[in-house]
């Protein structure tokens, strides 16, 4: 356990962390895949940010995690789906040493043309931008995340 003291602390609130080291390198157990997986720099970002957008109200039921969405492997890290099963926020996760800004979130933007979510969150863990993305591409950052729809 004394590789955990290594992990960077990240903007999101912390979260009773499951990590797992009997089978070698760190692994941490993420509630929506139900299984543990690797603990990288971005997995970390991503298990924080998950669980901070479950307790704003997002389920994890309507929530996948890494999933691919064309044939050329290109993959999302965490996505809500609405009531409607209709993609509602795509969140981008980065390790805590990438730099992003608002060029990065314009990129996550683009890669969301097929997926067409209202909604891109981009974190590295130590920053975030959360905007909404018309279906012309046009970006407008956002002060918060939007509330989770109820209907």
């Amino acid at each position: 356990m004394s590789d955990l003291i290594a992990l960077p602390t990240l903007i999101f609130p912390s979260f009773p962390v499951k990590i797992d080291s009997s089978e070698g390198p760190l692994r941490i157990y993420d509630d929506v895949r139900r299984k543990y997986v690797a603990l990288t720099p971005e997995e970390w970002v991503r298990q924080h940010c998950l669980h901070w957008l479950h307790k704003r109200g997002y389920p994890m039921g309507r929530c996948s995690v890494e999933r691919r969405i064309d044939k050329n492997g290109m993959r999302y890290d965490l996505m809500w789906v609405d009531s409607e099963m209709r993609p509602f926020l795509l969140v981008e996760c980065k390790a805590p040493e990438i730099t992003v800004n608002t060029d990065t979130l314009r990129q996550s933007a683009w890669y969301n043309l097929t997926l067409q979510a209202p909604f891109v969150l981009l974190t590295n863990g130590r920053m975030a931008y959360c905007a909404k993305v018309d279906r012309d591409g046009v970006v407008d950052i956002l002060p918060d995340i939007p509330e989770y729809p109820t209907t």
